[in-house]
C-alpha cells in the first residue's frame, strides 16, 4: 500500500544497460527530468485517480564510456542522478578472428538442476548430428556445484564455448554478451529448460532458405503464440519420449511448412545472419526475461524481415525456471513498455489469435498423441494484448488474404495448405471483436447436403465460385485459392479504401 503522505517517491533499479527510475507522485506535484537524450524513455505506468497517485517509469540509457547525469525536479527540490557507464560495447558485427558457423546455439544459463541437465543432453546430442554447428553457453552467475561441473564438462567438447559473466546480467545482457563472442552465421537463441528432439536444427535452418525470413520459431507445449493447445494456452512439459513423438509427427504431417507470425519467441528463436546484423542486439529497456525478442522482431519487421513458425518442428519447454514467481511482475511491466514502443502490436497479436493460422498444423500433430497421452494445460494468468480497433493486413504480394466463412469448415479445406488464403469462421472473427482492413466482400459458405463450398459476393449474395469438396484434389483447392485471390485483387483495384466488416 502506498502512503500518499510520503509522496513523491523515487525508486531506482540499476539494469545492465539502463537505469530505471520509477516516480510515484501526487496530483499536485510538479515533476520534470532534465538531461535526457534520444535513447531515454519516459513511460507512464498507471494512476489511481481517486487517490490522486500517478506512476511513471524513466528508463535512462547507460553510456558506453564516461558517466552521465540527469536532474530530477520534484516541486522545489532538485536531485542529480548519476548514471554509471556500462563500459565500451563492441559493435554487433562479425568477429574476424572467429570462424563462421553453420549454426551457433546461444544459451544463457543460471543453474537449473535436472532441467538444465536434460536440456544440455538433448542439445549436445542434436549438435552432434549437425556438421558445422557450435554451442555458446553464457553462465550468468551459477552457484550450484553440480551446474558448474556440468558446464565444465560440456565445455570440454571442441564445439562448445563457455563464457562466465560473473552474474547479474540477466537474459538480455547475457545474450548480447554471447553475440559479441561469435562469428558469422545464423544464431539460435535457446533457453536452458528445453528438450530438443532429433532433427530439429536442420529443419529449422531449412526455413531460412527464403531471403526475407528473419526469424524461425518451432511449435512447443509452452511458448506463447506457438503453443500446441493454441495461442497463449501453455501445457506442462511432456516427457522426452513424447517430445520426440510430437517432433516426428510435426515432420511427417507438416514437412517444410512455415507460416508467417507477428513475432518469434525467444525460447528457441533462430535468427538469420543478415537479420541479426541489420537489426542489432536485444533492447536493454526491458526487465530481463520477457518481450525482448518481440521488440527485436518488431524492429526487424520495420526493416522488411518476416517471422515464421516452423510447424514441422517441436521443442519441449518447461518455462519460468529462472524467473519463477516474478514472472507476473516481469510480463506486466515489460508488456507496458512494448506497447509504448509499438502501439500497433496489441491489434497485431489479437488478429493473429482470431485468425489462428497455426490451427490446422497443430491439429495434425496432436492427432498423433491420442487420448491416452494428452497435453496437460497450465492454468496461467498472464497479460494478453487487448482487442480493439482494426487488424491491419498489409496489401501486396505474399501477405495472407482472410476469407470469412459462414458456419463450419469442411475438413478437406481445414487440412489443405493454402499458400496465402486463410479461411476462418466468421463467428470466430466476430467474437474476437476484429474487423479486417483493408479487406474485400467475399464470403465462403459450406453446403452440408451437397458437400460443396460457395464463394459469394457478400454484398449481393451472388455465388462467384463453387467447388465440390467430396472428391476435391490439391489441384482443385489451389485453383480455388487462385480464383479468390484474383477476385480480391480486382476489388482492390476498383476501391482500395473499401473495408470488410465481420
Amino acid at each position: 500500500m502506498i502512503d500518499t503522505a510520503r509522496l513523491p517517491l523515487v525508486l531506482r533499479h540499476d539494469l545492465p544497460l539502463t537505469v530505471r527510475l520509477t516516480l510515484v507522485h501526487g496530483r499536485s506535484d510538479a515533476l520534470a527530468l532534465d538531461g535526457t537524450g534520444p535513447q531515454d524513455q519516459v513511460l507512464p505506468l498507471g494512476q489511481d485517480k481517486a487517490r490522486g497517485v500517478f506512476a511513471v517509469d524513466c528508463l535512462i540509457a547507460r553510456p558506453e564510456c564516461a558517466a552521465r547525469q540527469v536532474t530530477l525536479r520534484l516541486n522545489q527540490q532538485e536531485q542529480c542522478v548519476e548514471i554509471a557507464a556500462v563500459g565500451p560495447v563492441a559493435p554487433l558485427t562479425m568477429n574476424p578472428d572467429l570462424p563462421a558457423a553453420r549454426l551457433t546455439i546461444l544459451m544463457p544459463v543460471k543453474d537449473g538442476g535436472q532441467v538444465l541437465a536434460d536440456c544440455l543432453r538433448s542439445t549436445l546430442d542434436e549438435l552432434s548430428r549437425l556438421d558445422g554447428g557450435q554451442l555458446v553457453i553464457v553462465d550468468d552467475g551459477s552457484t550450484q556445484a553440480a551446474t558448474m561441473e556440468m558446464l565444465d564438462c560440456a565445455a570440454a567438447r571442441a564445439d562448445v564455448t563457455l563464457i562466465r559473466s560473473g552474474g547479474g546480467l540477466g537474459f538480455t545482457a547475457a545474450v548480447n554478451l554471447g553475440l559479441r563472442h561469435i562469428g558469422a552465421g545464423p544464431v539460435l537463441l535457446l533457453n536452458s529448460d528445453v528438450w530438443v528432439p532429433a532433427g530439429t536444427f536442420a529443419r529449422m535452418l531449412h526455413h531460412l532458405r527464403e531471403a526475407d525470413v528473419g526469424t524461425v520459431t518451432p511449435l512447443s507445449n509452452n511458448a506463447g503464440s506457438f503453443c500446441l493447445l493454441g495461442p497463449g494456452k501453455p501445457a506442462h512439459m511432456p516427457a522426452p519420449d513424447v517430445c520426440e513423438i510430437l517432433a516426428q509427427a510435426a515432420d511427417c504431417h507438416n514437412s517444410g511448412c512455415a507460416i508467417d507470425v507477428p513475432s518469434g519467441n525467444g525460447f528457441a528463436m533462430l535468427i538469420s545472419h543478415e537479420c541479426l546484423r541489420a537489426v542489432g542486439p536485444l533492447s536493454g529497456i526491458y526487465e530481463s526475461g520477457y518481450y525482448e525478442e518481440v521488440d527485436f522482431c518488431l524492429r526487424a519487421s520495420l526493416r522488411g524481415w518476416r517471422h515464421v513458425a516452423a510447424t514441422d518442428c517441436f521443442v519441449g519447454h518447461v518455462g519460468s525456471v529462472t524467473y519463477g514467481a516474478t514472472k507476473q511482475r516481469l510480463t506486466s511491466a515489460n508488456f507496458r513498455r512494448l506497447q509504448q514502443r509499438f502501439p500497433h502490436y496489441a491489434d497485431l497479436y489479437q488478429g493473429f489469435v482470431a485468425l489462428d493460422p497455426l490451427a490446422a498444423a497443430r491439429r495434425r500433430i496432436l492427432a498423433e498423441l491420442g487420448p491416452d497421452r494428452p497435453l496437460n494445460p497450465i492454468d496461467e494468468h498472464c497479460p494478453r494484448p487487448v482487442a480493439g480497433g482494426r487488424v491491419l493486413l498489409p496489401s501486396g504480394n505474399g501477405n495472407p488474404v482472410v476469407l470469412p466463412c459462414q458456419g463450419g469448415i469442411h475438413a478437406i479445406v481445414v487440412n489443405h495448405r493454402f499458400r496465402r488464403l486463410r479461411i476462418v469462421p466468421r463467428l470466430q472473427l466476430h467474437a474476437s471483436g476484429v474487423a479486417l482492413y483493408p479487406g474485400h466482400n467475399l464470403l465462403a459458405r459450406f453446403d452440408e447436403a451437397t458437400e460443396t463450398m460457395l464463394i459469394l459476393d457478400g454484398r449481393e449474395g451472388r455465388p462467384l465460385v463453387e467447388i465440390a469438396l467430396r472428391d476435391a484434389t490439391s489441384t482443385d483447392l489451389a485453383k480455388l485459392e487462385t480464383a479468390v485471390l484474383r477476385f480480391v485483387a480486382s476489388e482492390a483495384q476498383e476501391d482500395e479504401s473499401h473495408a470488410l466488416s465481420v
